[in-house]
């Protein structure tokens, strides 16, 4: 049996698409991934997904459009299916049409009468689903995006707080700013340790240049590497740095700085309080869906106009944070507003000393996110419905 999945950014690449791929392998079907192209791609989404386990071939975002217009063929075997993992559902149904192949997909909402085949995390996505699509047509899985997470039973440290700068270009803005907000927070509290969790997706030289000058817009601290684990500002704080280890981080800390993410949920599994950033300072950086995002797309004038638009809209933008979102409440403090280093450095402290309220978020947190196999689950029905194993 065949699969092709289609994605398109880091949280999908690494959170979704990882996970189900090693569990098609493990039951011997060949995995093929089509990466679209994405506004919130950071450019290093083919070769993570080239270093995973159980893909066999990996299409790069530029060549969708071959693909798609019928100039470059996918192999196809007899038995297969396309599965959506991220992006627009559009591009997946065209790969469907064009291989003769049924189309599924996991859902956080979106879904179409078209689809073959639709996966959700609990029933309350469903009951939305269900208005688009035959209701025999819709899987209840669990929540994908945390179906491979494990607790390894870390101790808290209770003087730990973790910082997670993104994926994308908005590291180059964000890690000297929260390198320069726990430079202000160690001088008022000054048994205080931080650790820097880098995305997979982060190059060493990105990391560099963000080090080398902070944007005069948001402001922060230079920094320099030393070796391979930790980071010295200007100043002499010294901080360890971590790719690949951001689920022992979120376990052992007490609580995190963070822009909006995928890691906002896996933060809620592991029942990390969290800070959600999103600065209007550098607001044409912001990484956002919908026509907004779109528009910041626009050559030369776009990330203006998209700029203006946020700023004038920022008190309805929404939730951000995964767990606000899922909640429809918040569980989680976003803090979206013009920010200086001075300023959050503030907002942290009185967050990081007021313990009832972190209990608060870490005993929310843990009820909306349970452990599930989400990855297994979507695997399995592929395989009863499509392969070897039909019924």
């Amino acid at each position: 049996m065949q699969v092709v999945i289609t994605t398109n950014s880091p949280g999908e690449a690494a959170a979704w698409v990882k996970p189900v791929a090693k569990a098609l392998y493990e039951q011997q079907v060949n995995v093929d991934v089509v990466v679209t192209p994405c506004t919130f791609a950071s450019g290093q989404e083919t070769s993570f997904l080239l270093g995973l386990e159980g893909i066999r071939t990996v299409y790069p975002p530029e060549k969708y459009w071959t693909i798609a217009s019928g100039l470059e063929k996918l192999p196809r075997e007899e038995q297969g299916c396309v599965l959506f993992l991220g992006g627009d559902i559009l591009h997946a149904r065209t790969l469907g049409r064009l291989l003769n192949y049924p189309v599924a997909v996991y859902s956080t909402g979106r879904a179409d009468k078209h689809l073959d085949l639709v996966f959700v995390a609990d029933n309350q996505t469903k009951a939305k689903v269900e208005k688009r699509i035959a209701k025999e047509k819709i899987e209840v899985v669990g929540d994908l995006m945390l179906s491979s997470l494990v607790k390894r039973g870390l101790p808290k440290k209770a003087n730990q707080i973790a910082l997670f700068p993104g994926s994308r270009n908005y590291v180059k803005s964000i890690l000297p700013f929260f390198l320069g907000v726990a430079e202000e927070m160690k001088k008022v509290e000054s048994d205080l340790e931080f650790v820097v969790s880098l995305s997979p997706f982060v190059t060493k030289e990105a990391i560099t240049m963000a080090l080398t000058e902070p944007n005069p817009r948001l402001g922060g601290v230079k920094g320099t590497l030393l070796g391979d684990e930790t980071i010295r500002t200007a100043s002499g704080l010294e901080v360890k740095y971590y790719k690949n280890h951001q689920y022992e981080i979120m376990e052992s800390s007490s609580l995190a700085l963070t822009i909006p993410g995928t890691n906002t949920a896996e933060m809620g599994f592991y029942g990390l309080p969290m800070l959600v950033i999103l600065p209007l300072n550098i607001a044409r950086e912001v990484p956002l869906q919908g026509v907004i995002g779109l528009i910041g797309t626009i050559p030369y004038l776009g990330p203006l106009f998209k700029e203006k638009l946020i700023w004038q809209r920022a008190s309805s933008i929404g939730f951000t944070a995964l767990p606000n979102r899922t909640a429809n409440r918040e569980i989680v403090p976003e803090i979206i507003q013009f920010l200086s280093v001075a300023t959050l450095a503030k907002i942290a402290l009185a967050y990081f000393h007021d313990k009832a309220r972190l209990q608060t978020m870490t005993n929310n947190l843990r009820k909306f996110y349970p452990e599930n196999n989400a990855h297994q689950l979507i695997a399995d029905i592929l395989l009863r419905r499509w392969g070897s194993g039909k019924e």
